[in-house]
């Protein structure tokens, strides 16, 4: 039986639009896969995620340095994704500790998007037995991502709502876990 994954986004309030978008990006991947998505500041989910995605505007928020310490010792799989704005000192510390990671800049939300869809298609396409994508899923996954890097200037989708706390994105067909409801629809 697929696993739905279980992604955890650890980022600063300043990047609570980017939240929301990453999560309608993940509704809008060709794929019939569920997501469980939890967020700072719960560092006792970042154990039980399978992906790591760390979001760095220009500060550092507590408590997303221990978020991403958990993610290092239990050996999670982390894309880390930072902003061209200006750095406060504290977060140029930051970034200047954490110079092994493989970090991806981005100038806007549109940026941040279409990096990240390519690195979780990346991610699906590697592990995609463990999630349950079939075989027509992965072409449609493949050009999808190869769509992403024809056109480096995509617009973004119009401006989502809903989601603030974490949630979970259910695949057509998947059952409901206890205590979900829909948000709404497309």
């Amino acid at each position: 039986m697929p696993t739905q994954v279980r992604l955890f986004v650890s980022a600063g309030p300043e990047l609570e639009p980017a939240r929301e978008m990453l999560g309608r990006a993940l509704a809008d991947l060709p794929v019939n896969v569920g997501w469980v998505i939890k967020r700072t500041p719960d560092v006792d989910s970042v154990a039980e995620c399978h992906l790591f995605l760390l979001m760095f505007g220009s500060d550092i928020w507590a408590p997303v340095g221990l978020e991403l310490f958990w993610a290092r010792r239990t050996e999670k799989p982390i894309l880390a994704y930072r902003s061209a704005r200006a750095r406060t000192p504290a977060g140029q510390v930051f970034v200047q500790a954490n110079s092994d990671l493989e970090w991806t800049g981005f100038a806007d939300l549109g940026a941040l998007r279409r990096a990240f869809v390519r690195d979780v298609g990346r991610f699906l396409l590697r592990h995609g037995e463990r999630y349950g994508v079939t075989l027509t899923e992965m072409q449609s996954l493949t050009g999808y991502i190869q769509g992403l890097d024809q056109t480096p200037h995509a617009p973004l989708p119009a401006k989502a709502t809903g989601a603030a706390g974490g949630g979970v994105i259910l695949a057509p067909g998947k059952d409901e876990p206890p205590g979900a409801r829909v948000i709404g629809e497309a």
